[in-house]
């Protein structure tokens, strides 16, 4: 009787275990997530349907392969090595994981992996459970799309605006630097609606669109508003209407805004075509500045839109600052501008040299180049056109123009005097950023025909703290040319000396605040010996800048200084009056 108990006992553990694995088995079918078991070598024993849908591979090639053969390639090895040092110690991990289908798409999934331990302790197995995120992601960003993008053009709509300019008065605040907001409303732009109707009006509003990008910083935001009453700007946003609104982040001066709103208004000088037809279009533009004209959103908002109402009532077309100082300001930067162009294509700009000195023989080694531009109204300053060089992309071929008359002229006065003289060119940041720089170098030096040693080319401090390994690549494409470099103003940067070593500079300039300093006999020069001991301790010549006295000259040459220059020296001179002055100063020595 016992022993009929005990065997109908076994029959139902039986029967229930194996109807267990019948509905295990249905489970493992028929869930959506993928299932894969491998041995304790991580070769494939088992992988559900779900896998085979997700996946791509059938159960027929993926038995007996790890599960590399899912791997995109996307992750560096040591991703997969803490994974699996992970698997090791804690015997899971979780987490997301780039993979590829045979098809050759990516996607993004979800995996869980756990070891199987036997009795003694020991790996029998792993199993991985799996899901698609990439379903989940794209509606996520379909969702983010829609929420701060316009449906239309594509630009970031008003909301994404609001949060970005409120993060630049922050980023203004903190580098002490200024945030610019441009308002642009197209002008008698429902005409256009009513001749050719809207839907060609908005296939024209994303071409405008696509222009105004191209006449902004990549740091810039543009935004078109949906309401005359809220206009708000951040890169290039769309907000409805005709109307579009910019913030300009960073500005180093309040009216550089107005150099913006001159390429914005360029970018709409060609037509356009609808339905076959030329439209020109043109544009009202209302400028703010941020901590200038207001010291919170909603009211600098308010000034550029009172900017842009007086554009409006005086006839459209055009920008004008909130503030009337900036105006005329902006105004003679413009004209500057077309007169800049002008003088480039007369070649209207001239050189000086200002000579520099060996301050142990005496003898005058070389020169540095100097822009001037002289006018009906005087010599223009290079304090006030190169600025605004730099921020219209004309220092590009008024930096050509420099470097290759320098080197011309470093020839002509090389054979002039009898012997060759360095000519040192000042390069600015974005022409030492510029990709062709060598090849530029390189072309100067063949049309010359002058000795690549002969070429100094200066550089500051903050052309290369930044990008330390960007720069150090650009100088030795240089370096390779056979010229030579140096680090101008140097002291007066704040990061440079942990570098300095690995740059491949040959001179190092002293800023002349140093030098100024020296006023006496018993002047204290440990520092600008310091200096000058750092240059000579890694094999650098070094230049001192500034040299207005005898005394200066003197206290210089006993610090051990190779080479000074300044008003004391030489003031800086056309070609030809330089020429004399070294052939006087040479007749006088014999």
């Amino acid at each position: 009787m016992e022993s009929a108990m005990q065997s109908g006992h076994s029959t139902s553990f039986r029967q229930l275990e194996k109807l267990q694995a019948h509905l295990l088995s249905a489970i493992v079918k028929k869930i959506r997530h993928a299932l894969m078991v491998t041995d304790k070598d991580q070769r494939i024993i088992y992988v559900n349907p779900a896998y085979e849908r997700l996946t791509g591979i059938s159960f027929e090639k993926a038995l007996g392969k790890t599960p590399q053969i899912n791997q995109s390639g996307r992750h560096e090895p040591a991703f997969y090595d803490a994974l699996w040092q992970q698997l090791a110690d804690k015997g899971i991990w979780e987490g997301e994981v780039w993979d590829y289908r045979p098809d050759g798409t990516a996607y993004l999934k979800h995996l869980s992996i756990e070891a199987v331990m036997n009795s003694d302790g020991e790996i029998e197995n792993y199993f991985a459970v799996f899901s698609d995120l990439s379903e989940q992601h794209r509606s996520a960003a379909e969702l983010e799309r829609l929420t701060h993008y316009d449906p239309l053009t594509e630009l970031p709509n008003r909301i994404l605006f609001r949060n970005r300019l409120g993060h630049e008065f922050n980023i203004s605040n903190r580098h002490n630097s200024r945030t610019g907001l441009v308002l642009l409303n197209l002008d008698r732009f429902k005409q256009i609606n009513d001749a050719f109707g809207f839907v060609a009006g908005d296939k024209l509003l994303v071409e405008i669109s696509q222009r105004l990008q191209g006449g902004i910083r990549r740091t810039d935001l543009l935004a078109r508003q949906e309401q005359r009453q809220e206009r708000d700007a951040d890169l290039i946003s769309r907000m409805g209407g005709d109307d579009f609104s910019f913030i300009l982040s960073e500005l180093r001066k309040a009216d550089d805004a107005g150099v913006v709103a001159e390429r914005l208004l360029q970018c709409l000088e060609a037509p356009f075509y609808v339905q076959g037809e030329e439209v020109y279009v043109s544009a009202s533009l209302g400028l703010a500045v941020y901590p200038d004209n207001a010291g919170d959103e909603d009211i600098l908002l308010q000034c550029a839109e009172s900017a842009l109402k007086k554009v409006k009532r005086e006839g459209r077309g055009g920008y004008r600052f909130f503030s009337d100082d900036l105006n005329i300001s902006s105004a003679r930067r413009v004209r500057m501008e077309a007169q800049m162009r002008n003088a480039l294509t007369a070649e209207a700009f001239v050189l000086y040299y200002q000579p520099k000195q060996d301050l142990l023989s005496g003898e005058i080694t070389g020169m540095e180049a100097l822009i001037r531009w002289p006018t009906e109204d005087g010599m223009i300053t290079p304090g006030e056109f190169i600025p605004l060089a730099e921020d219209t992309g004309l220092i590009n071929p008024l930096g050509r123009w420099i470097l290759f008359r320098a080197l011309s002229d470093a020839v002509i006065a090389s054979e002039a005097v009898g012997y060759p003289l360095q000519v040192a060119v000042n390069l600015s940041m974005r022409q030492f950023q510029h990709p062709g720089l060598s090849d530029l170098v390189r072309q100067a030096i063949e049309h010359s025909g002058i000795n690549p040693a002969q070429v100094e080319l200066e550089i500051t401090e903050s052309m290369v703290v930044e990008k330390v390994d960007e720069a150090i690549e650009t100088m030795w494409s240089l370096r390779a040319l056979g010229v030579q470099l140096a680090i101008d103003d140097f002291g007066t940067g704040y990061s440079s000396m942990a570098y300095l070593r690995n740059f491949p500079v040959n001179t190092l300039k002293i800023d002349q605040t140093f030098v100024r300093d020296l006023v006496s006999e018993d002047t204290n020069t440990s520092i600008i010996e310091a200096v000058i001991g750092l240059g000579r301790g890694l094999g650098m010549k070094v230049v001192a800048e500034g040299v207005e006295n005898q005394l200066q000259r003197n206290l210089l040459e006993q610090a051990g200084c190779h080479i000074g220059q300044g008003y004391y020296i030489g003031y800086p001179v056309p070609l030809n009056e330089l020429i004399g002055l070294l052939n006087d100063a040479k007749t006088k020595n014999h």
